[in-house]
């Protein structure tokens, strides 16, 4: 352990230029008995152009505990850095920051998935309970409990559009299944933009069930339109898709789609045809 005369020293070294120097000096200060004398330093630091740096701090400044780090870590939790917004949430829970409550139930709406599941652990830690429906959900959806989600009475659909383009792919898939499950209409836009334009095929094929679960006039344009699509695994997705239609039109569709040249599409209209026609009593 550094001792209480190597403090100036350590002031010092959180100035050199190496980055590997700096964090060591930062985990060294935590350790430090006279740590506290460092706090007005480490606060200035959190303002860092380097954001590991900046995360660094946050996490020593809840180790070294001292009052006058509670207004900078609330205003760190709206830092650029998700990681510097994490660490500083759980500083606050570690020093039990009752105050800071309020801005952790804003955290729940934060973009990153990390920062929003340290907000609700740190929350509950302070016995922080859901005040209104909205705060229930958002509190489900850091916990990534989707099924309780979807229990919820008065699902607020503009709340789940919210995070329809979370950067994180397991939510965006998620949030894509809740509004097929719930048949949001007023979604079916994002559901297409998401079918379309996303990078993952997981996501695809959620956004384009959902949108067939929703079905209707709109639903089944938009499907249409997927199915022009040069992409081969959108036009499968659609394809599936048109068999959570409750349209009895999409047969012919389907029957027509049996014959593409590609065997995905083909199959996917096979199943999708056995879906529709036992859905209404239809024999083969």
């Amino acid at each position: 352990m550094i001792e209480d005369d190597d403090v100036e020293a350590l002031l010092e070294s959180l100035k050199d230029e190496d980055l590997h120097v700096r964090i060591f000096t930062i985990n060294s200060i935590v350790d430090n008995p006279g740590k506290k004398q460092t706090v007005s330093v480490l606060i200035k630091m959190l303002k860092e152009d380097v954001a590991l740096v900046r995360s660094r701090i946050a996490w020593a400044l809840g180790k070294i505990a001292d009052e006058r780090t509670i207004n900078p870590l609330i205003l760190a939790l709206n830092d650029e850095e998700p990681e510097v917004r994490k660490n500083a949430t759980r500083s606050l829970g570690d020093m039990m920051v009752f105050g800071a409550i309020p801005s952790l139930v804003n955290k729940l709406e934060d973009t990153s998935w990390e920062v929003r599941a340290e907000s609700v652990v740190v929350l509950e830690h302070l016995g922080w309970v859901p005040s209104s429906e909205k705060e229930e959900s958002l509190s489900l959806i850091a916990k990534e409990k989707w099924e309780k989600l979807l229990e919820q009475e008065n699902l607020d659909e503009q709340l789940l559009e919210y995070f329809i383009d979370d950067p994180d792919k397991d939510v965006r898939s998620k949030i894509a299944w809740i509004l097929g499950e719930i048949r949001s209409n007023n979604s079916i836009r994002h559901l297409f933009n998401l079918l379309m334009n996303d990078n993952f095929q997981d996501v695809k094929e959620q956004a384009a069930s959902a949108i067939g679960k929703i079905g209707g006039d709109e639903g089944l344009s938009l499907l249409k339109q997927a199915l022009e699509s040069e992409n081969w695994f959108i036009r499968k997705c659609a394809t599936s898709a048109l068999g959570y239609s409750r349209d009895i039109l999409v047969i012919d569709i389907l029957e027509n789609l049996l014959e593409d040249d590609n065997r995905f599409i083909s199959e996917s209209a096979k199943e999708a045809l056995e879906r529709i026609k036992s859905k209404h009593n239809i024999k083969s």
